[in-house]
């Protein structure tokens, strides 16, 4: 009776196109979806569903399930404050610890009260993440980007597109953006966002090879249009050899810095406008500029940009691997750093390449060159002070009244929590992760936050589960905009279905 109940629901007349993204979203394994209202969940685990048009619930098994996006990714509530603990499986908890000893720490979370956990399943507490204060994660919602191509430079929603000339489109699914067609040509990006002193990270998978090219500090200048054949494809007229023409990449990210990410190399080019405002590219000159990341595999970007110093970096899985010294924008306002605005986007330069973006944050950097989370050792704790350039290693013994304490070889020490970016505690001190259960869900919070555990109960306000690392908790789910079924982590599960 349910699967004729769900097909009645899949044929049903659709919601206008904004009242859709304020329902709830309900993702099927077999790539069918569903709008309506989270009313419930139980053990098993087991959702109950309401739509207007139905009057009684429906129930689903999560093993029919993929995910649930809450509100169109739209919280009712935020944490607000960035800090956080990660924990040895790789949740990222959101609040403010006020103790910790040798057994336990002692969280203050908005969305679920004060919580303990013990201390071994923490590797990480972030009073000050990315040593800056974070500006955007996401991608949740859609509607805050545009698409952009040659015939609509000045961008286009990314949720619309222009069906009429039959544009190429990324799609967004759950907290991600994909890129699955077979040409190229259309970009992603937010025109504003990246301060002037920007760490720009993201999570990018891929297929076949790699070949994405990223554009930071970008302004979106539009340039005189490229001549090109008027007898070509439409579709190829801004290829060559398979691969878009970069002097296309000025056209639609003006006056920017792009990154050219390839699976065994990268570049990073200077786009700007000649004096007839023809585009023009030129490459950084760099000593090492290979890369070894396969022709399919996934990897964490990050790239630090400081507009007034023309420093820029580009870290790999928290790895150092190449940084430019560009001019940069002097006490005088002499213009030396190529990226005049502060947007940035994505643009897919192979075809046939697949590619998806996720877990991506904006954050302010304070210029360090390096973070805590890259000299993470196994015998010993280290500190990473919001300066940037001081940090500490030693024993954490413990936190108390605002203040966090460290046994080093060279004396103790005593830390304010708020001068502090971020600890990394010794590999040897943390447990193992202890495996998920096999019907486990991700809750991910806004605007930053996942945890992971067993559900026990809950309806459409607050959800009681068994979290594996912190054992039982209450989420309200004001805070929450997806729950997540699938135990997988793998970056291939979305990508062969039609959203």
């Amino acid at each position: 009776m349910r699967n004729i109940t769900l097909t009645f629901f899949l044929a049903s007349t659709p919601l206008l196109h904004g009242e859709e993204l304020r329902q709830d979203l309900l993702s099927f394994t077999n790539g069918d979806q569903l709008h309506g209202k989270l009313s419930g969940i139980a053990a098993g685990p087991s959702i109950q569903w309401k739509r207007h048009d139905v009057g009684e619930d429906v129930t689903f098994k999560s093993s029919e399930l993929r995910r649930i996006v809450l509100r169109g990714g739209r919280p009712v509530k935020s944490t607000q404050s960035y800090s956080h603990i990660g924990t040895s499986n790789g949740d990222r908890i959101p609040g403010i610890v006020l103790e910790m000893d040798e057994k336990r720490l002692l969280i203050d979370t908005k969305f679920g009260g004060m919580i303990n956990i013990p201390r071994d399943q923490v590797g990480l507490i972030a009073p000050n993440p990315l040593g800056g204060k974070m500006l955007y994660y996401g991608p949740y919602d859609p509607e805050e980007w545009l698409l952009f191509n040659d015939k609509h430079p000045e961008g286009i929603s990314a949720l619309k597109g222009d069906k009429k000339s039959k544009m190429l489109l990324w799609k967004h699914s759950g907290s991600a953006w994909y890129w699955q067609n077979k040409k190229i040509g259309t970009a992603l990006a937010k025109k504003a966002g990246m301060p002037d002193r920007a760490i720009l990270r993201f999570d990018i998978a891929w297929k076949s090879r790699l070949a994405c090219a990223i554009a930071f500090h970008a302004n979106f200048k539009q340039a005189q249009p490229l001549k090109v054949n008027e007898d070509a494809d439409e579709q190829h007229k801004n290829l060559v050899g398979g691969v878009i023409n970069s002097l296309s990449v000025p056209s639609i990210f003006g006056e920017c810095y792009v990154l050219q990410l390839y699976s065994n190399y990268v570049m990073l080019l200077r786009s700007s406008f000649d004096e007839e405002g023809r585009p023009k590219l030129d490459r950084l000159q760099t000593p090492n500029s290979s890369l070894q990341l396969g022709d399919t595999g996934n990897a964490t970007f990050e790239i630090r940009c400081n507009r007034p110093s023309g420093e820029i970096s580009l870290f790999i899985n928290d790895e150092f691997v190449v940084q430019w010294s560009e001019v940069g924008i002097g006490l005088d306002g002499a213009e030396g750093y190529a990226g005049k605005g502060d947007g940035f986007g994505f643009l897919v330069q192979a075809e046939d390449s697949p590619v998806r973006i996720s877990e991506m944050v904006i954050a302010n950097w304070n210029g360090m060159p390096d973070a805590a989370r890259s000299l993470q050792v196994d015998d010993a704790d280290v500190v990473l002070l919001i300066n940037g350039t001081d940090r500490f290693s030693g024993n954490v013994i413990g936190l108390n009244q605002g203040k966090l304490k460290l046994e080093g070889r060279y004396g103790d020490f005593e830390f304010p929590i708020e001068e502090i970016a971020e600890v990394r505690f010794a590999k040897s001190r943390i447990a193992e992760a202890p495996n998920a259960p096999l019907d486990a869900i991700k809750t991910r919070l806004h605007p930053l936050g996942r945890i992971t555990g067993r559900p026990i109960s809950g309806d459409a306000g607050i959800l009681r589960m068994m979290s594996v690392a912190a054992g039982e908790i209450d989420i309200n789910l004001d805070y929450a905009v997806m729950l997540e079924f699938r135990e997988s982590e793998s970056f291939m599960d979305d990508w062969d279905e039609e959203f």
